[in-house]
């Protein structure tokens, strides 16, 4: 895969000039290339392959985003006294700096030619999700530790977990809606990123009862609820990228 700054120059360097004849011999080309494409049969490559190379595209900006949230959010919270209540208000953070790669050709104004691409809308939009959710298993895996080695704060590990993933259900779950509408899937999926934020922070504030053990129980019944919304959703996805399909539309 041509690495997006490469292709951005070619494109702005391109100069239409309406001329019959050449769009003739472009047409009589691409016929011919394509039947000679056709004989060959040409092996296509398997998904593996495909995540590969997105991976390559897209991994090391968002791997770099993902650890420089991690860290900003370690240093912050090493200040604050019973800081457990933030971790939720913390977490659609690391969704939010992903946001620019996933929505990569939106912002490049370049989402009709990803979608006449080889692999469709959601086959792409899967391998993304895959890489940043990798990337933030890693980082969640890496703020527990901190918490449960560095800091001591009491709490236990599966409060820590669900403090973690039910806000990130949440969030991915309704920006994966966002994405069907199709309708300025960037800025309102960083509003989201942000409004969940808020969310939870206003709830740290309002109920800071929530967050003791003994509430434990309330938070298994939201994460069992955000996350039959949240499997069902990546289903879907998962299926329509199967079929080869789109997954929402371009605007």
């Amino acid at each position: 895969m041509m690495k997006s700054i490469i292709l951005k120059n070619y494109l702005n360097s391109y100069k239409y000039i309406e001329n019959p004849k050449k769009i003739e011999e472009t047409v009589a080309e691409c016929r011919r290339i394509t039947e000679e494409r056709a004989v060959l049969n040409r092996k296509r490559s398997n998904y593996l392959e495909f995540l590969s190379e997105v991976f390559r595209m897209n991994g090391p900006m968002i791997l770099l985003g993902q650890m420089a949230t991690l860290v900003m959010i370690c240093l912050f919270i090493q200040f604050i006294n019973d800081y457990p209540r933030l971790i939720p208000v913390c977490i659609p953070l690391f969704i939010l700096v992903a946001l620019p790669a996933l929505f990569e050709a939106e912002i490049s104004k370049m989402s009709e030619i990803e979608l006449a691409t080889r692999n469709s809308c959601a086959q792409l939009l899967l391998a993304r999700l895959v890489i940043i959710g990798a990337s933030d298993i890693i980082c969640f895996t890496l703020l527990l530790i901190v918490e449960l080695y560095c800091f001591h704060t009491g709490q236990g590990i599966l409060n820590l977990i669900l403090y973690v993933f039910v806000p990130y259900m949440a969030c991915v779950t309704m920006i994966l809606r966002l994405i069907r509408s199709g309708r300025r899937r960037l800025r309102n999926s960083a509003g989201t990123a942000v409004l969940t934020s808020i969310i939870f922070g206003m709830v740290a504030l309002v109920i800071p009862g929530l967050y003791k053990a003994s509430s434990v129980g309330i938070w298994l019944i939201c994460f069992i609820i955000f996350g039959s919304f949240f499997i069902r959703e990546m289903g879907y996805l998962i299926s329509l990228a199967k079929e080869g399909k789109t997954y929402g539309f371009v605007d």
